[in-house]
């Protein structure tokens, strides 16, 4: 501690949760980093644009380095044999909540991304059923049938030539078609909107807490969007739909079945509590995150001619005919446009919290550390992408090039353990989306335009896609 205050006095200013909890760093074995300020270290040029202040710390500071964020220090690691200690450690030295996300799992339930040990694994056993092969195929066609119905009303915009955002519009297909597969719940359209609203507000809460963004409004006022209405809201919104399944249910067992009737090895049903976080949290991740790679998909094809009209090509080859889980074989192309545009997605960090003292490349990482792993920094390094800021998809097309880079090189749906539960779900409506959307239409952007990221929970395109559409004439359906 000594040591550390010789070398920078304004160290408890910069890392006070370390100081007050007696961390003492071997000063010669801290990764490096910046200074930072006195007290708000490094976040005033972080806020400023997190994907690139991160990815230029990395070409300064190598691979381990620590960025001082108020009230405590951030180790970033950037290369995949750490990304793969961290993510996949076998001892569970690191949790994606860490001790405060215990506590919290207590108050507010837990759901199968922030549960750790022996309940984490009894849960997501329970679950993953619902995710494999066999369930999405008997869902696919009710998925498609949904984009198809949702996907058509776009006619009237084409027709028009008017501009429309087709971030939110996607948002307002894919979320009807989440709800009914999984939930059996057939949705409004004011609900669709009201559970846009009240989920981006929850998950821009959760990026908050890591400095990812700004936090969204906290104080509650009459007709103002705000924190606690949007979570108060989603909460009795999604109690609601469990209380009438309990009065009525189905002989179809879908996600809610399963968790209403699911039982631990002890016995013991999933707390209502539980259920209520665990089913806000799945609708979270099983269309927010898809919402915002296909928007940056559509948005890096549209300068990419040769790409886009190599997709037209496959999905023409389906001759009209509504995609099929059958057909996600031959969509390739498709699937490896939706991986390229996950790539320069990206996302500035995903937080483990380091449970015990541990070494990562020579330094020491003490107990309570938050950890981030940097996508957008791994997916953009040049030991592993040639030309990393170019769209190509044909970096994923290739098997043999895919299995040449590293595992953790490529993190859309994270790694180990804690990876994405429902990310061949996400793969399928991508690839049914893309299918659909080009079969009937041809997507435009206005000259010049370029999407920006958009520092949140998932990270869409900033101001959405200002999109016109024309109807194929060349393209019949049947």
């Amino acid at each position: 501690m000594v040591r550390a205050l010789a070398d920078d006095p304004y160290w408890p200013t910069r890392n006070p949760v370390g100081f007050f909890r007696g961390v003492r760093h071997p000063v010669d074995r801290r990764p490096p980093g910046p200074r930072g300020r006195p007290g708000v270290g490094i976040l005033p040029e972080f806020l400023r644009d997190p994907f690139e202040y991160v990815r230029e710390c990395q070409q300064i500071y190598g691979d381990v380095f620590r960025l001082p964020f108020p009230l405590r220090e951030t180790v970033f690691v950037c290369h995949p044999d750490h990304v793969k200690h961290v993510m996949n450690n076998p001892c569970n030295a690191y949790s994606m909540g860490g001790n405060v996300g215990a506590r919290l799992n207590k108050v507010i339930g837990a759901s199968v991304a922030t549960l750790e040990g022996d309940v984490f694994r009894q849960r997501r056993k329970l679950i993953a059923p619902l995710f494999g092969a066999r369930s999405l195929s008997t869902m696919a066609d009710g998925i498609a049938n949904e984009f198809v119905g949702r996907i058509d009303r776009w006619e009237i915009y084409a027709e028009t030539g008017a501009v429309i955002d087709l971030q939110y519009e996607i948002a307002k297909v894919t979320l009807p078609a989440f709800m009914r597969a999984m939930f059996s719940i057939k949705v409004t359209d004011r609900e669709v909107c009201d559970l846009d609203v009240d989920l981006h507000a929850v998950l821009r809460a959760a990026a908050a807490v890591c400095f990812i963004c700004t936090p969204p409004n906290l104080i509650p006022a009459p007709g103002v969007d705000s924190f606690p209405k949007s979570w108060f809201r989603l909460r009795k919104w999604v109690s609601q739909q469990i209380d009438y399944r309990i009065g009525h249910p189905i002989e179809r067992q879908d996600l809610f079945e399963t968790l209403l009737n699911a039982q631990y090895d002890d016995g013991s049903a999933i707390r209502r509590k539980d259920l209520i976080q665990e089913t806000a949290m799945l609708i979270a991740g099983g269309y927010e995150t898809v919402v915002a790679a296909l928007s940056w998909t559509l948005a890096l094809l549209d300068g990419n001619r040769e790409a886009r009209v190599k997709l037209y090509e496959e999905v023409d080859a389906l001759d009209g005919r509504q995609p099929t889980y059958n057909d996600l074989q031959s969509l390739t192309w498709a699937k490896a446009c939706f991986d390229e545009g996950q790539r320069l997605q990206g996302h500035p960090m995903n937080p483990r919290f380091a449970m015990r003292d541990d070494w990562i490349d020579g330094y020491f990482i003490p107990r309570g550390t938050l950890i981030g792993v940097p996508m957008y920094t791994l997916h953009r390094d040049t030991r592993w992408w040639q030309n990393p800021d170019s769209y190509d998809p044909n970096r994923f097309a290739n098997p043999a090039q895919v299995q040449s880079r590293p595992a953790t090189s490529f993190l859309p749906f994270g790694f180990g353990p804690h990876r994405c539960i429902g990310s061949a779900l996400g793969y399928m409506n991508a690839q049914f989306l893309l299918a659909i959307i080009h079969q009937r239409y041809c997507v435009n952007f206005p000259i010049g335009w370029q999407p920006r990221h958009s520092p949140k929970f998932s990270i869409a395109v900033e101001g959405g896609l200002p999109a016109t559409l024309t109807v194929r004439k060349d393209s019949s359906r049947k």
